[in-house]
């Protein structure tokens, strides 16, 4: 699940925008350049710089790690 975003508020709606909202849940469809994911039915293609600054909690643990 998503657990916290660092990014300035523009680029937060962007992705608030594509679909990745504080309850989103997110599947790591690739890692790397484009690091890309998947919420629902939609794949978002992150650069590296942006998917580091996204934090999300597994499912199975309640630490938070990065995508």
């Amino acid at each position: 699940k998503l657990h916290e975003v660092q990014l300035d508020r523009e680029a937060h709606d962007v992705l608030r925008g594509l679909g990745l909202t504080d309850a989103s849940t997110l599947r790591v469809c690739q890692q790397g350049e484009p690091c890309v994911v998947q919420v629902h039915a939609t794949r978002i293609g992150l650069s590296s710089r942006v998917a580091r600054l996204i934090l999300v909690r597994p499912q199975s643990t309640s630490v938070p790690v990065l995508v």
